[in-house]
């Protein structure tokens, strides 16, 4: 036998593949991800709901206004300044349409 021989020297293999690593690596990474997305978005859906909450309980009439005032614009006729008129966005679309498919 040889003296550089692994086996005659007691020596055991690590048995580790490095494709098995890799693939370790990438289920970790892509957990790790997953989890933060998770976390986004559950942030994302408490900071919503503490804003609806603030804006209808508290300090912030305005914003409240605000929104019902541009969602009424977008959906009601009416009469704008300078002899203009105003019509619901739905409307307008369609309106667009046909008139791009002429």
């Amino acid at each position: 036998m040889s003296s550089h021989d692994s086996n005659s020297m007691g020596v055991e293999p690590e048995g580790l593949s490095i494709p098995t690593i890799f693939g370790s690596m990438a289920v970790s990474a892509a957990v790790v991800v997953i989890l933060v997305l998770i976390g986004m978005v559950y942030a994302g859906h408490k900071f919503q709901v503490a804003k609806v909450e603030s804006t209808q309980t508290t300090g912030y009439p305005t914003m409240h206004e605000t929104a019902i005032m541009g969602a009424a614009k977008l959906t009601r006729y009416g009469k704008a300044d300078a002899g203009r008129y105003t019509i619901p966005i739905e409307r307008a679309m369609e309106l667009e349409a046909l008139d791009a498919s002429k």
